[in-house]
């Protein structure tokens, strides 16, 4: 019995670990890991349709005005068969969603971006990521 208690434990103990360890997949941790002021979804439901001010806006107008208002901004541009993190404003598009990720950052979908790129050319963390 005592050996299934602490069993059941070290289980908890391990399951909570993990969500402490920063995400590491390649070309998302940047976005995964940022954290901001915004509600975390372990709070509770986490609003998807914030700062409608910053929809249909270039993405460094957008991320300048969250940022003043104390955001940490993080970018998601889709391309074909893939979301690319961006930690800085990408060079073109405009903002269509902004919602908080789960440790509470702001992220803005930008749409509009031909850059180029693909799934399998990214930087490690994302673009401007560090």
């Amino acid at each position: 019995m005592a050996s299934r208690s602490i069993a059941m434990l070290l289980a908890a103990v391990l399951v909570g670990a993990c969500s402490m360890v920063p995400n590491i997949d390649a070309g998302t941790s940047g976005c995964a890991n940022a954290v901001g002021i915004g509600p975390r979804a372990d709070a509770g439901a986490v609003d998807t349709h914030v700062m409608p001010d910053l929809i249909g806006l270039d993405p460094s107008v957008a991320g300048s005005k969250a940022r003043s208002r104390g955001e940490t901004v993080v970018f998601n541009v889709q391309i074909t068969g893939y979301g690319e993190c961006w930690c800085v404003a990408p060079p073109e598009g405009t903002v269509s969603e902004a919602f908080w990720t789960e440790r509470g950052a702001l992220m803005l979908m930008v749409e509009g971006v031909d850059e180029g790129h693909s799934a399998d050319h990214q930087p490690a963390t994302g673009w401007g990521c560090r």
